[in-house]
């Protein structure tokens, strides 16, 4: 037999449970959401000093200092790499394209001062 207090009981269980629904599926979305734009790894050379790091979803940027030459930089992202697509030197500055399964990759290297600052940009690749 139902009463008051039981019609009462089974409507704030049944809005609880809506609650709960809600709230479930609003967490499934999330995760959905951060599997789609997944966090991109960018390497850095051992003594990199990081003053910017933008590694949330595509275009993905790293930017740092590091005493590497040049050439050592060039080096260490091509054993992340591979061999590089093509290099180009623009007023003082070398770019280094590679590419890798879904990504265009842009190394920028540039003199300053004593050390070398590294900008790397990860990209989707525009032919999928």
């Amino acid at each position: 037999m139902f009463n008051l207090s039981t019609v009462n009981l089974s409507s704030r269980l049944a809005c609880s449970l809506k609650t709960l629904l809600v709230a479930f599926m609003l967490i499934n979305v999330n995760f959905a959401i951060a599997e789609e734009t997944a966090m991109v790894t960018i390497p850095a050379m051992s003594d990199a000093r990081v003053f910017a790091e933008f590694t949330d979803e595509t275009p993905a940027v790293i930017n740092y200092f590091t005493k590497s030459t040049e050439e050592e930089v060039i080096q260490f992202y091509q054993k992340e790499y591979g061999q590089a697509l093509n290099q180009e030197r623009k007023r003082g500055r070398l770019t280094v394209n590679f590419s890798e399964k879904k990504h265009s990759i842009r190394v920028v290297i540039s003199q300053q001062n004593q050390l070398r600052q590294v900008d790397v940009i990860v990209e989707e690749n525009s032919n999928k």
